[in-house]
């Protein structure tokens, strides 16, 4: 499984975004970060949202961008063990083309964020 190459993690800091350290090798998700939005920082969010990434602030889900054998994943999941409504999982050919994908979710077409967000706000769910 290919490492994530620095070049691209560093686009996400660059846009100040939160990148953690790679999660370590033979775990599950091994070689995989998350990547958040600190509450500090413009783009999408999502109403009444409040959790912490790495002690930092947030308030829009962290993302989990992961290198397989099949492609390079972005990840986001709030309903365990399967996928509920709002979430999603792309798998793109490339490094790059995740990256893009991270940049749009936090701060391009805001209509994931959105449907995160009136999924958040009809069952009165708060992320603590």
């Amino acid at each position: 499984m290919p490492d994530i190459d620095e070049i691209y993690l560093q686009q996400l800091r660059d846009r100040q975004l939160h990148v953690s350290q790679p999660f370590q090798k033979g775990r599950t998700l091994e070689d995989a970060v998350r990547v958040a939005k600190p509450a500090t920082v413009p783009g999408n969010f999502v109403l009444g949202f409040e959790s912490e990434c790495g002690k930092i602030p947030i308030n829009a889900p962290a993302l989990l961008l992961r290198p397989t054998n099949e492609g390079w994943v972005v990840l986001y999941q709030d309903h365990v063990p399967t996928p509920g409504p709002g979430d999603f999982e792309n798998i793109w050919q490339t490094p790059q083309e995740a990256i893009d994908d991270i940049l749009d979710f936090y701060f391009g077409n805001p209509e994931r964020m959105n449907s995160i967000s009136q999924l958040w706000s009809s069952v009165g769910k708060v992320k603590k």
